[in-house]
């Protein structure tokens, strides 16, 4: 799921480019309100044998137990979080900065501002290109070219910035799109590293 939280271009030209959060976590925030929902009808027809397995003398009924209500309450809480959390990247050329914004229910929660002066290089990255199950099965049957391998993560590096994690993509092309923009926009170089 974490590769589907990726960034997206909304807004572009030739002084600035706003990067929104996609519509993908929104979606996983209702299904796992949905089965919040769900949990809490089955718990509501089994918690006499729910409430058993906590006064059980098992270790293992105990473990049962809390982990059964970890999912009953962590599932809304993350439901809810990915439903209202929200991030976006502002890149400003006139005012030779990257602001970085998060949102928690459409309050500004947290902001990062980069000049452009901190910055030394774009780095393009790709991470754990290793072969997955579906790659082999599909180079068993003979095709499987349209699979990708890894992901690609890109950077921010400077001296005083140090290494800074700015977007990642399971597509090369999006996220070279993304820095070719950002390059531009920058005047910084990119810096392709593949393992």
């Amino acid at each position: 799921m974490g590769l589907a939280v990726t960034l997206r271009i909304t807004e572009l030209d030739e002084n600035r480019m706003v990067m929104k959060r996609s519509r993908f976590p929104k979606a996983m925030g209702i299904m796992m309100l949905c089965i919040s929902f769900v949990f809490l009808i089955m718990y509501k027809a089994a918690t006499v044998y729910i409430w058993l397995l906590f006064y059980s003398s098992s270790i293992l009924d105990k473990g049962l137990f809390f982990a059964i209500m970890t999912s009953l309450i962590g599932f809304p809480f993350l439901g809810f979080f990915l439903l209202f959390y929200d991030k976006n990247i502002i890149v400003d050329k006139k005012r030779e900065e990257v602001c970085v914004r998060f949102k928690f229910l459409f309050i500004p929660i947290w902001r990062i501002r980069i000049k452009f002066a901190k910055i030394d290089e774009i780095i393009v990255e790709n991470v754990c290109n290793s072969k997955t199950v579906a790659m082999h099965r599909a180079a068993a049957k003979g095709t499987g070219q349209g699979i990708r391998v890894g992901y690609w993560l890109m950077s921010l590096k400077g001296k005083e910035l140090g290494k800074l994690y700015f977007d990642r993509n399971p597509k090369r092309e999006e996220i070279f799109s993304y820095a070719e923009n950002l390059s531009r926009l920058t005047s910084k170089k990119i810096v392709l590293v593949e393992q």
